[in-house]
């Protein structure tokens, strides 16, 4: 995954990221009633009961935490530990049923089944071989129920002039916080045999009258095509693509139009 310097400072990455989270979280649960295990045949052996998502790359939790009001129980796991954290004390602020612990996504220690898990924001793109992501794949199918689903989100470019030369900014407010999230990649960086280039994330912060910067650092981060995402999925020989989307739309599948800046793609385990 990534050391970015901006997951150190938790609070303000809740802050530039809390935009679209209710649209996305109503896109998990309408992918679990659509494609999920709740939409097969029930076997003898299945549970009534609330439904328990894996949050790979939590993050904040702001999904984890919008999810949980809705009556789901949610485990998360992130390679910051002052994100996870941050989870930990808002959750227990809340009373909700979230649990978080340090992990990685390229060795996931963790235990227990899951109708559905979600790795959102471009966590994925830190699996930078094929082999890393096949094998990703299949630990992920180990931890879900029959049927259950795995919902992926990551960036791919507009235009093949575009590869590595997109930079996005946005900016969220809360109280007296502004923090302006400026996503950048550098060409300069890449690597076109391993399909990898560095990328970065910068926040811009505003408390008052008082503004700093906060660098994370050049991380690099893997480019994976739609197609070639397709083939890596049926490889592993674990899961069926159902659906592919350009924006957090079931109804929307994913074309050149729908394209927004990402690619959200939503896996069913066989």
């Amino acid at each position: 995954m990534s050391d970015s310097k901006v997951y150190q400072y938790p609070r303000y990455y809740a802050i530039g990221y809390r935009w679209n989270t209710d649209v996305e979280a109503d896109f998990i649960a309408t992918c679990v009633k659509l494609y999920g295990s709740e939409s097969l045949p029930a076997p003898p052996a299945r549970q009534a009961g609330a439904k328990r998502f894996l949050d790979i790359g939590c993050g904040s939790g702001r999904h984890m935490v919008e999810l949980a009001t809705r009556g789901y129980q949610m485990t998360g796991i992130d390679l910051s530990p002052e994100m996870v954290a941050y989870v930990k004390e808002e959750a227990a602020k809340s009373k909700l049923p979230i649990t978080a612990s340090v992990g990685d996504l390229r060795d996931l220690k963790v235990t227990g089944r899951f109708d559905a898990a979600y790795c959102f924001m471009d966590t994925f793109r830190f699996l930078l071989t094929n082999k890393v992501i096949v094998s990703h794949l299949r630990r992920v199918a180990d931890l879900l129920v029959p049927g259950g689903l795995y919902l992926l989100d990551f960036w791919i470019p507009h235009q093949w002039d575009q590869m590595s030369n997109e930079i996005h900014q946005w900016e969220q407010t809360e109280g007296e916080t502004t923090v302006r999230v400026f996503y950048l990649q550098h060409p300069e960086t890449v690597d076109p045999i391993a399909q990898t280039f560095e990328d970065e994330l910068v926040f811009e912060v505003r408390e008052g009258d008082q503004t700093k910067e906060i660098r994370g650092g050049p991380t690099r981060t893997r480019l994976i095509l739609p197609q070639e995402f397709r083939a890596l999925v049926d490889n592993s020989g674990v899961f069926d693509l159902m659906a592919t989307h350009g924006e957090f739309d079931v109804t929307e599948p994913l074309s050149r139009e729908s394209l927004t800046w990402r690619m959200i793609s939503v896996l069913r385990k066989r």
